[in-house]
């Protein structure tokens, strides 16, 4: 369709449904489904397409509704000039938000469809709904019916290649940018010399924005190539936090804690145990290492707007960041996410940036494109993170006392709240995180602080087992009294026969046990 057709249908309303996602004010209504008068139907979403399926999923479940087959759903996402406003792809939450209320904008449609439509018509009709969690939206989704068998909707283009993803962009007279990179993190320019890297066939401009330092050229090999010749002297931080000092940092450095639980007297009930088991674990910072590297391209358009094509998750804060660092007004930005190649929690906003500056500073439309090197040395990684425990136990190898301390890098302690409750019965339990500063730049990873919270538990949990010589199993049933823990240790006990590999430990055979919950599911494990 193009932009001046009109469509015979639209549906407008919050662009999702309940309030998992609503955090501060509403956004305002905006389009979220079209149907045209040659019968094509067009869907709108902020959300962005990483791997995870959504917009297969929004087809099938839009054309669910309308009975239609899903190649004639097309699926419109994370273009802040077209879509309506997303906080972000994140807390898979695309499919019980977004994907129920566009359900709710299809069945809208087909009422009106049902009543009958002339294709003539010049005015079209419009339909607001609401984004209420009413029970109607559960109720429609309950009743969907998949399309079994039937291929992705983006799927061909993901086999043969033909898919476009940030890497892959590239305008006609696209120039390539690459970043100088300081020696670490929070270094600071003091001496830059591009003498050699001018005389590379190709080179456009060393361009020099504070500390940001980069290389134009009309190719990435001339850029390359340039940027090798480029020398520049800087001044490192004394910070002297190793891989081997981290841990005792997080500690030192953290800010007060944050309560989560306080239940009962924890400390009161450590004092009166029969056996205080404590326990420090670190779980490392760890690199997203997703399979596209991070890539954006920039132009300034000759209306001082600016347009960028990035493989971010979520277009519409790219936008936010950009206004702020440019110093213009968000409307003037337009953000495209592209095919994205996954992201577990990161894809670098500083790449945006980056082409943005070296954009305006040379007057082309600039594309950079992260090395492997540069993947792993500049973008986000998940905290690290130190979780310090002490439980008390009964002469009858009760637990009596919890008293749980997290500690995660990063200024988000939001991060670390994830995970950190504890299911088991202590009457005395105590639980608090607390953010502690960061060497290395942080970001978000699957579940968050859910992984090594959950992993710092379960492992004192054994520890604890252990050292009274009671099964993992057992202890871990002897205090649980919440059914449904209890019910998926009991079933994945069964399922592995795990009285058999109690005796695995004779062959030298490690073996293990774990229970946890997160996103609304309850599971354990045995390894």
């Amino acid at each position: 369709m193009t932009s001046d057709t009109q469509p015979l249908i639209r549906v407008v309303g919050p662009p999702f449904a309940g309030v998992i996602q609503q955090t501060g004010a509403s956004p305002d209504s905006s389009t979220l489904l079209e149907v045209f008068a040659d019968g094509s139907v067009f869907v709108y979403s902020g959300k962005v397409e990483y791997g995870q399926g959504i917009r297969n999923g929004f087809a099938q479940m839009v054309a669910s509704v309308l009975e239609r087959d899903a190649e004639d759903i097309h699926v419109i996402l994370a273009d802040t000039a077209r879509v309506p406003f997303d906080r972000g792809t994140t807390g898979s939450a695309s499919t019980r938000t977004v994907g129920v209320q566009l359900a709710k904008a299809a069945e809208a449609a087909k009422a009106v469809i049902a009543k009958g439509l002339k294709t003539g018509d010049d005015v079209g009709i419009e339909i607001e709904i609401s984004g209420d969690d009413d029970g109607v939206a559960v109720d429609l989704f309950n009743s969907l019916t998949p399309h079994k068998g039937a291929a992705r909707i983006d799927g061909a283009e993901r086999v043969t290649g033909s898919a476009v993803y940030a890497h892959d962009f590239a305008l006609e007279g696209t120039a390539h940018g690459r970043l100088i990179r300081p020696p670490s993190n929070g270094a600071k320019l003091v001496r830059l010399d591009g003498t050699r890297a001018e005389q590379v066939p190709g080179f456009i401009k060393l361009v020099q924005v504070d500390d940001l330092v980069g290389v134009v050229a009309e190719t990435k090999e001339a850029a390359d190539r340039a940027a090798s010749f480029v020398r520049a002297r800087w001044d490192e931080s004394p910070d002297d936090v190793s891989d081997w000092s981290m841990p005792a940092a997080l500690d030192d450095r953290a800010s007060e804690p944050i309560f989560l639980r306080d239940d009962g007297n924890a400390l009161e009930d450590l004092a009166g145990a029969a056996q205080v088991i404590s326990g420090t674990y670190y779980a490392p910072y760890v690199a997203n290492a997703q399979m596209e590297p991070s890539a954006a391209s920039a132009r300034w358009n000759d209306d001082g707007t600016l347009t960028v094509w990035c493989s971010n998750r979520a277009p519409f804060s790219e936008q936010a960041m950009l206004a702020s660092a440019l110093g213009i007004d968000a409307e003037k930005i337009r953000v495209i996410t592209q095919e994205v190649g996954g992201s577990f929690g990161t894809k670098s906003q500083s790449v945006s940036l980056e082409a943005a500056i070296l954009a305006r500073e040379t007057g082309r439309t600039v594309k950079i494109a992260y090395s492997r090197e540069e993947e792993f040395s500049t973008s986000t990684v998940r905290p690290a993170a130190l979780m310090e425990i002490n439980a008390g136990v009964d002469e009858a190898g009760m637990l009596v006392a919890w008293d749980y301390t997290a500690f995660h890098a990063g200024d988000n302690a939001f991060r670390g709240r994830r995970g950190a409750d504890s299911p088991y019965d202590a009457p005395g339990t105590r639980i608090r995180v607390a953010d502690s500063p960061s060497p290395l730049p942080h970001g978000s990873y699957r579940s968050l602080g859910g992984a090594v919270n959950h992993f710092g538990r379960e492992v004192h949990i054994d520890v604890i087992a252990r050292q009274l010589e009671i099964d993992p199993l057992e202890f871990r049933l002897n205090n649980l009294s919440h059914p449904r823990y209890r019910r998926v240790l009991e079933n994945v006990a069964a399922m592995s026969v795990w009285q058999s590999r109690t005796n695995l430990h004779v062959y030298n055979i490690g073996f293990g046990i774990a229970v946890g919950f997160d996103a609304g599911s309850y599971v354990a494990q045995v390894v």
